[in-house]
């Protein structure tokens, strides 16, 4: 029994801590808004859904990050979802959430660093897309 229990005490701290699955982790409104914004009308909406209220709302880092959806979808073909690959709460106000962006034909790889705004709640401070998962995802 006390071999089961230290396996056990061993797996979960192998797991990387402070991170749920997605069954586990509720999505923010906020990015929920922008997939549905693109959906209906593309990166662009997409973008600007994410990062209303945020600091880098009309930075340069929207320009990249616009660059790369497009291109991604020009890949790959017609968005067709999302979903959470991993979500780490960092402080009570701090989140990041890790994710898959779904193709046709290919994901693309997102991250989203979150921070909880007062009055407005979540907004998108830092966003990430890239077709390589070693440059977003989380190391495993």
């Amino acid at each position: 029994m006390r071999r089961f229990a230290l396996l056990f005490c061993l797996a979960a701290l192998l797991v990387a801590p402070g991170f749920a699955q997605d069954a586990n982790t509720p999505v923010p409104k906020i990015l929920i808004a922008g997939f549905d914004a693109y959906k209906m009308g593309g990166p662009g909406e997409a973008l600007r859904a994410w990062l209303r209220g945020s600091p880098n709302e009309a930075g340069p880092e929207a320009t990249a990050q616009f660059a790369v959806l497009r291109s991604a979808q020009e890949l790959y073909g017609p968005y067709r979802g999302f979903e959470v690959v991993a979500a780490r709460q960092v402080s009570p106000s701090t989140r990041i959430v890790y994710m898959t962006v779904d193709y046709d034909k290919g994901p693309l790889f997102a991250k989203f660093l979150l921070y909880r705004a007062e009055p407005q709640g979540w907004i998108v401070t830092n966003l990430l897309f890239s077709t390589n998962d070693t440059e977003v995802l989380p190391l495993q």
